[in-house]
């Protein structure tokens, strides 16, 4: 399960409103704004924050914090379809051109269109009333500040 805090925004009608924080970059690197994520980040992202509706089991309040989470498993089926399926459906429809002897122009043409066709084919799949259902991560806990620790600084003779 790959979990993420989020607070809440507003509450109706039995679901919540989450708003959870956007990472520009995964905290695995220090490289930070240099990083190809960071960048593509700022290009097509629309704000700082992404908002989502979770079924309310708790009875949450605005303002209160909280974990949300989605199936691992969900979360890379949902990926390859895409990622993978618009690719595969380029290379095929690439590779179906050259093998018919078509030009370059007319083979690339008919990529551009197999892609077009996997993206959508992958909003089908991923976007539809049932799988919306499915990818939309769960409500998990109310989030506890008792798990952080603070660190002091370390003295200067043992930091060299």
């Amino acid at each position: 399960m790959i979990e993420q805090e989020a607070a809440v925004v507003a509450v109706a009608d039995g679901a919540a409103l989450v708003e959870v924080p956007r990472q520009s970059s995964c905290s695995t690197c220090g490289h930070g704004n240099a990083c190809g994520t960071a960048t593509v980040a700022k290009l097509f992202g629309n704000g700082n924050s992404t908002r989502l509706r979770v079924i309310d089991h708790l009875g949450l309040a605005t303002g209160e914090r909280v974990i949300i989470g989605i199936r691992s498993r969900m979360l890379v089926r949902a990926s390859l379809a895409a990622y993978l399926l618009p690719l595969l459906a380029l290379f095929g429809a690439a590779g179906g051109a050259q093998a018919a002897g078509l030009g370059d122009t007319a083979g690339a043409a008919t990529g551009v269109v197999g892609l077009l066709a996997g993206l959508w084919l992958a909003g089908l799949i991923t976007g539809g009333s049932g799988a919306k259902a499915r990818f939309r991560p769960v409500l998990l806990r109310r989030a506890t500040t008792a798990g952080y620790v603070t660190c002091e600084p370390p003295h200067p003779t043992v930091a060299g």
